[in-house]
């Protein structure tokens, strides 16, 4: 069955097909979870899952491994082919350009790109996975490219929970408790911003932001906190000690010097064994336009790594 067949009937069986709950899915040597409330169908040459919310919908494919050419370019473009451009719609669709690298991911390095339907009516982010000797294509399709980003940090969940034998991709966890804080986490982030002449376009200079910043979390709820990097170009220190606080989907640490709060989004296992915990501000509490640039990667290492 070609997955363009298939996404027809995720979207046919949507009206009467129960919704699973944190499973993971094998199609062959490739395993991959399945977020809750997703309804997912498998077929000889992969699997998808799809949710619907009103008027939007979402539709995650895992295709069949492919051999890699040992040029990750030309492995994307040689899936994009095979995958994308058999679906109705999007036969002039192929990228213009060399895709780009896998950002933050849980899993296998890779490469991504998007693009949108010959009628601009169904956009599409298309991943390949490299997992050494077979190259995972993934397909996501939504509506619009923003209604894919209101979904963004399931998206990059679910793609980086593939897993190709022996290894074995394990649940995402939308609960968290306080034994799952409990121990050391790193987050980090990194932009740069050039400026131009808007006169001559001569080079005028950049601005650096970056930072690292650790939390120590103790299994009674206290907590201590650095944090060490640069705002446009200016040092910057801070620290902070207090108490954890777990209340519906919100993490609430309560400093001495502030109170900082953030949404849990979910909880997984990445592939070098390290716990991530994917976390939005508070002051991002608007999903629907700030998830995807807004979300944070916290990452606690496999009892015994440093």
């Amino acid at each position: 069955m070609r997955h363009w067949a298939l996404y027809r009937l995720l979207l046919v069986v949507l009206m009467v097909a129960a919704p699973v709950f944190g499973q993971v899915q094998t199609v062959g040597d490739v395993s991959f979870a399945v977020p809750d409330g997703w309804i997912y169908q498998g077929a000889g040459n992969g699997g998808a899952m799809v949710l619907k919310q009103g008027t939007n919908f979402w539709i995650i494919s895992i295709h069949a491994p492919r051999p890699t050419s040992g040029n990750p370019n030309a492995d994307y473009k040689a899936a994009w082919r095979s995958e994308v451009l058999t679906i109705p719609g999007f036969q002039n669709s192929f990228p213009g350009y060399d895709p780009y690298d896998i950002g933050k991911t849980l899993g296998y390095p890779g490469k991504e790109y998007s693009g949108n339907s010959d009628n601009n009516q169904i956009h599409i982010r298309f991943y390949t996975l490299e997992t050494g000797k077979l190259v995972v294509p993934v397909a996501v399709l939504a509506p619009s490219r923003t209604a894919l980003e209101v979904m963004a940090h399931m998206v990059d969940a679910v793609v980086g929970s593939v897993r190709v034998a022996p290894l074995k991709a394990s649940p995402i966890r939308n609960s968290l408790s306080m034994a799952d804080l409990a121990g050391d986490w790193k987050s980090s982030m990194a932009t740069s911003q050039s400026y131009y002449d808007r006169y001559n376009g001569a080079y005028a200079g950049s601005t650096q932001t970056f930072y690292g910043a650790e939390y120590h979390i103790a299994g009674n709820g206290s907590f201590t906190y650095k944090l060490n990097g640069m705002l446009n170009n200016q040092p910057i220190h801070d620290q902070d000690s207090g108490t954890v606080e777990l209340g519906r989907e919100f993490v609430t640490f309560k400093g001495h010097v502030r109170t900082t709060r953030f949404r849990f989004l979910n909880l997984q296992t990445a592939i070098d064994g390290s716990t991530v915990l994917m976390l939005l501000p508070s002051e991002a509490d608007k999903p629907d336009v700030n998830i995807a640039s807004r979300q944070e990667q916290w990452e606690k290492p496999r009892s015994g790594m440093r």
